[in-house]
C-alpha cells in the first residue's frame, strides 16, 4: 500500500483556490497564508486578481497592511514605490529605478469566480490554466452526463483550516464518499475519476480540488489549499461543509500513487545536449577490432 511518506514535498504543485474574488475589496491588497508563505492578495478594477510576496523590496513594508492594486500597477504603502503585475518595479518614488529591485508574483487566474495561484517549483511558470468548474455542462466521469455547479452567489466559499497535508485531505474527502476505487480521466490524466458500488463519485481536479456528485445532481466542489506543512485551508462551494474527515485507513493507494505526480515540477526537463561523436568514435573503434571505450 502506497502510504503518506516523510519525504514528500509538503506544497505540491498546481493550481489552488486562494480566494473567492467577490470577497477581495476591489483595488487594495489583503493578507493570505498559503504556500507556507505570506502574501497578499487583490483584485483589480477591471477584474483581475494578482498574488504576491507580502514583502516590499524596497525596505520590507508588508503590502498586505495598505497596499493598493490597480489595472497596471502595485503601490507599496510605506514609500509608494510600484510595481509592475510582473513584478518588475516602475517607479521608486522620487528616486531612480533600481534594476535589482523586483516584486515576486504568483501566477494568478480568476475562473468562475475563484483566484486560482499557481505553486511551482523556485519559481516555474505553469504549463496549463486552471481547472474549469462553471461549465454548464461537466461530467464526473466520461458518460456525458449533464451537471450543475452551485456559483458563489448560491451558496459562497466556506473557508475553514484543518489539520494535514492535501493529498491526505483528499483521500479522506474520497473515502468518507465511498470513493475508494477509481483512475485516471482517459482524456485528461490531470484529473482522477474515483468511484464507488454504484459508479463515479467524484473527480479530483488537480492537486488541491475535488467535485462531488451529490445524489440531487449538483455537485459540490471542495478547495484544498495547503498554508503550511501542517495544514490546509478547505473551501467548500456548497450549502454545507464537509465534515472534517478523520485520516483514513481505505486502501486509496492507487489514489495515492497517482496523486504523487505533483510532487514534481511540471516543467519538461531539458534534455542533454546529444553529441554524435561518441557514435562516431564507438563505430570507429569496432570497425577497427578495437574494443570501444565506455
Amino acid at each position: 500500500m502506497v502510504g503518506p511518506q516523510l519525504h514528500r514535498p509538503p506544497f505540491p504543485v498546481g493550481w489552488f483556490a486562494v480566494a473567492g474574488v467577490d470577497e477581495l475589496p476591489g483595488g487594495a491588497l489583503v493578507p493570505l497564508a498559503v504556500f507556507g508563505q505570506d502574501l497578499a492578495v487583490g483584485r483589480t478594477p477591471d477584474g483581475r486578481a494578482l498574488v504576491t510576496h507580502s514583502v516590499c523590496p524596497h525596505l520590507g513594508a508588508d503590502l498586505a497592511a495598505g497596499g493598493r492594486i490597480d489595472d497596471d500597477e502595485v503601490v507599496c504603502p510605506l514609500h509608494e514605490w510600484s510595481f509592475s503585475h510582473g513584478g518588475a518595479c516602475t517607479s521608486a518614488a522620487d528616486g531612480p529605478i533600481p534594476k535589482t529591485a523586483r516584486l515576486r508574483v504568483w501566477p494568478t487566474e480568476v475562473v468562475g469566480g475563484t483566484v486560482w495561484a499557481f505553486n511551482g517549483r523556485d519559481g516555474e511558470p505553469p504549463t496549463s490554466p486552471p481547472p474549469v468548474l462553471d461549465d454548464a455542462v461537466d461530467a464526473v466521469a466520461d458518460t456525458g452526463v449533464e451537471t450543475r455547479y452551485r456559483t458563489t452567489a448560491e451558496a459562497g466559499y466556506r473557508p475553514e483550516i484543518r489539520p494535514g497535508h492535501p493529498e491526505d485531505v483528499l483521500a479522506g474527502i474520497l473515502a468518507y464518499i465511498g470513493a475508494i476505487d477509481g483512475a485516471p480521466c482517459v482524456d485528461n490524466p490531470g484529473t482522477w475519476v474515483g468511484t464507488g458500488p454504484d459508479g463515479p463519485r467524484a473527480r479530483v481536479r488537480g492537486p488541491g480540488t475535488v467535485v462531488v456528485r451529490r445524489p440531487d445532481g449538483v455537485d459540490e466542489v471542495v478547495h484544498v489549499t495547503p498554508v503550511d506543512g501542517f495544514s490546509v485551508m478547505v473551501r467548500t462551494v456548497t450549502g454545507t461543509q464537509l465534515p472534517d474527515v478523520e485520516p483514513t485507513g481505505a486502501d486509496l493507494s492507487a489514489f495515492r500513487a497517482w496523486y504523487r505526480r505533483f510532487d514534481h515540477s511540471m516543467t519538461p526537463g531539458p534534455l542533454p545536449a546529444r553529441s554524435g561523436r561518441a557514435a562516431r568514435r564507438r563505430a570507429s573503434a569496432a570497425g577497427a577490432g578495437e574494443t570501444p571505450a565506455g
